[in-house]
């Protein structure tokens, strides 16, 4: 057997509409952005000579895209030079010869290299006289609480052969939260199909979690263009190429484009608005999607020059939200700026200041006295 090669991807969701970004720049970009990491898959698909293109589930982000989308995808897929195997996930199932989606992209992608594995049943082709054979578990529903991987088990799988399995759904230990846990499979039952490996879709972080040599059970590419700041990396294929022993050898692509970033930071004593200002303009660049959230305190004129930085940073990124909780820092100097000398609140505040480490009980202090005065 020579060697195989495959790139891998899943849960591309195209038609995924952004509408927490509704009406921005943004909502257009990341709208726009599942088209074009799904042209970069293509062309790793081509710049590593691959034999199969496999698209594991949840190309599409439901049944009702639009044919413009289903067409746009088909255009991109079949520029890959290799066979593309595409499988029915949970938000694309498959319940039948009336689904819409489905039949659609038939009609689109009739006498092309793309091949729609709509039923269990085994695919079976060669490269350069190597036999390979796919198993297929197409989805076919969005819900469901059991794997649908069983019909692989009782397969008579000859040793020649290069045996594939092809599955979208949870693997026992991945989900992240309930919406993660649909099509369980735990990794006994991915063994017991008694395939080389398994091309999975549905979780959308990568498995293994780096590029190395040997033999995974199972591989999970997450998606291939972040969706949320929730996914820290950047979107990723996977590129596995098979030797003639059935060693692997697997190294992560990167193909997305666009990218999230979540900054959770607290103004302070150790942290400073002079750290914020060189961090933010390390950070800058026009294809991120920034998402703030302040807390802390700063001096008065240092909460001013804050929500000025604030405003003037948007045309640096794609995108910012901001959550500014920042509040101003009850010192000293603060106190007898504010508060007339004998007043119950200087007295009060100023007890507190001559402790050490009093931050937070300044802070909250003065948050009482500015309730108790908004009476």
């Amino acid at each position: 057997m020579g060697n195989i090669r495959i790139l891998h991807t899943a849960d591309n969701h195209i038609g995924l509409k952004f509408n927490n970004y509704g009406g921005t720049a943004a909502q257009s970009a990341l709208i726009q952005e599942r088209f074009d990491a799904l042209k970069n898959v293509v062309q790793a698909s081509n710049d590593k000579d691959a034999h199969f293109l496999v698209v594991a589930g949840d190309l599409f982000d439901d049944l009702k895209v639009t044919q413009k989308d289903i067409k746009a995808v088909v255009e991109i897929l079949k520029k890959s030079k290799a066979e593309v195997l595409v499988l029915p996930g949970n938000h694309d199932y498959y319940d039948g010869k009336e689904n819409k989606l489905w039949k659609a992209f038939s009609d689109f992608a009739e006498n092309t290299n793309l091949k729609l594995l709509l039923d269990a049943t085994p695919y079976e082709t060669e490269v350069d006289g190597t036999p390979v054979c796919f198993y297929p578990a197409p989805c076919g529903s969005k819900h469901h609480e059991g794997h649908v991987i069983g019909w692989v088990n009782d397969r008579v799988k000859a040793p020649e052969k290069l045996h594939i399995g092809l599955a979208h759904g949870n693997v026992e230990g991945m989900g992240v939260d309930d919406a993660d846990r649909y099509f369980n499979m735990s990794e006994g039952d991915l063994r017991a199909a008694g395939v080389d490996f398994w091309l999975l879709g549905h979780i959308h972080v990568p498995h293994p979690p780096t590029s190395a040599v040997g033999n995974p059970l199972f591989f999970m590419p997450a998606t291939h263009t972040p969706e949320s700041v929730k996914r820290k990396i950047p979107g990723f294929a996977w590129f596995i190429e098979v030797n003639e022993q059935k060693q692997l050898q697997y190294e992560q692509i990167t193909t997305g484009n666009l990218r999230f970033s979540r900054q959770i930071l607290s103004f302070g004593r150790t942290y400073t608005l002079s750290d914020f200002r060189a961090q933010e303009t390390a950070w800058r660049n026009k294809q991120l999607i920034l998402d703030l959230k302040l807390s802390g305190s700063l001096s008065q004129d240092d909460l001013v020059e804050l929500r000025s930085m604030i405003s003037d940073i948007a045309p640096h990124y794609l995108h910012v939200d901001c959550e500014n909780q920042v509040g101003v820092a009850v010192d000293k100097a603060f106190i007898q700026n504010t508060f007339a000398e004998g007043t119950t609140a200087y007295k009060w505040l100023s007890n507190i200041a001559e402790e050490s480490n009093t931050d937070l009980a300044l802070q909250m202090a003065y948050s009482l006295i500015q309730k108790h005065n908004a009476k």
